[in-house]
Order: structure tokens, then sequence, then C-alpha cells
């Protein structure tokens, strides 16, 4: 069963890494993770055969990718490198004046014919009714999506687009806070997130013993074309 739908209206669930494997396809080999963060994901498509560079301003130890600090915007490597650039998760997280030298510094190190992906969370979901008192993304999510527009009138490509839901289960709402403060780009507290109107939009997500919370997220491809071969088709 395919877990990745082309209409955002019959997302389902699935787990994020085999959503992302399904949507790369076949055919890719070099890849840089770009903001990889510990780089769980980058060493889960190393086990898959790709030859994985994960990129980090803070980046974790790992043992499958090969492990390179640096930043978005100011990639530390060659042009004409890799056959794929992904942001996973991770473009709305760069710097707002940053993302589009760091979609730049993506296209600039594939080689001829490369691919961008770029994969982002949308304000959609029981996830966002839940968060978003304490940690609306909307407008962060929104400028990530121009940048990456501007970046392609610049660049001819082909586009592929495809959704899925994520989800995430708690026991409880401790859990749940729990796991709010332990991420790394937080910048609320935990009063915050303990707010009665959240309480109460977590407790509507009951569904038999536990919390269950869902997001959509929308995956982008971006088969790159010689300038001198075609102009863009945006094919969405």
């Amino acid at each position: 069963m395919k877990s990745v739908t082309t209409d955002p209206a019959q997302a389902v669930v699935a787990r994020p890494f085999d959503a992302l494997l399904e949507f790369l396809g076949a055919g890719l080999n070099t890849l840089l993770d770009i903001g990889c963060g510990t780089g769980a994901l980058s060493d889960e498509l190393a086990q898959q055969g790709y030859s994985v560079t994960a990129l980090d301003p803070q980046i974790g130890e790992g043992v499958l990718a090969s492990r390179v600090r640096g930043s978005a915007h100011a990639l530390p490597l060659a042009d004409d490198t890799f056959d794929c650039t992904l942001l996973h998760w991770s473009l709305h997280h760069v710097p707002q004046d940053s993302m589009g030298q760091a979609l730049d510094e993506a296209c600039r190190v594939l080689r001829k014919g490369g691919t961008l992906c770029v994969v982002e969370p949308e304000p959609v979901g029981s996830w966002q009714v839940v968060t978003q008192d304490f940690h609306d993304e909307t407008e962060v999510q929104a400028l990530a999506i121009q940048a990456l527009e501007r970046t392609l009138l610049r660049q001819p490509h082909t586009r592929r687009r495809g959704y899925y839901l994520s989800e995430d289960r708690y026991p409880d709402f401790k859990a749940f806070v729990t796991d709010m403060m332990s991420l790394a780009y937080n910048r609320y507290s935990r009063d915050d997130i303990c707010h009665p109107r959240v309480v109460r939009a977590f407790e509507s997500c009951a569904a038999r013993g536990e919390y269950v919370l869902h997001q959509r997220i929308r995956m982008e491809s971006f088969s790159m074309i010689p300038k001198a071969v075609g102009v863009s088709n945006d094919d969405r």
C-alpha cells in the first residue's frame, strides 16, 4: 500500500521515513541531508544503500552517514557533488533572511540534472490545533514556501508533489509536555504548554485510551534541467 498521495485531502498516516523512501524512488545515489539534526534519518537512508552526507550546525555522532558540521546557507561542500539534496522538515528552521541562500546552496552542490527534495509540515491537522497557542509555525512555514518558489523561478525544473500524515501518540498530557520541552528549537515555557486552552485541545484528541495528533506533510521534488536544455516545467 502506498504511503504518499498527490491529493492532500486523501493523505494517510505514514512513518516519515517510509514516506520519504517511497517519494525519493530509485535512481539516486549520493544524497546530502541538510539540517539533519542528530543525523538519525541520514543513517536510516544510508542503511538503505544511499551514500549520505549529513549536515547540521550541531551534528550528532553516527556510524553510517558521513557527518559534516556546517550551515545550510553556506555549505562547506563543492559544486556538482550530489544526486540529491534534501531539506527534511528543516527549511522553516533556517533564519528567514537566509532561506533563499540556503536553497541556492542546495542547488549549487547538485550535479547536473540532480534533484532537490523539500519536505515541510503544513499547518493542517490536530497537531496544529493543539500547538498553535504556544508554537504556531504557520508564518515561518509560509515564508519557507515563498523562498522556495522564488528560487525555482531561476531554476528550470520538473516538479512532483506528495502528501502524508505524520502521527504522534501520547499516553497522557504529561508525556506530551515532556516531548515538547525536549525539542531543541523550542522557544516556549512549560507554562505556555500547560495553558488551559492547550490542555482542552489536547484532550479532544483522545482515542482508545491514548491521545493521537496528526499533521499533514508536503513533499516536493524538483529535478533540475540544465539551463541550456529547457525552461521551467511546473507540473503541479
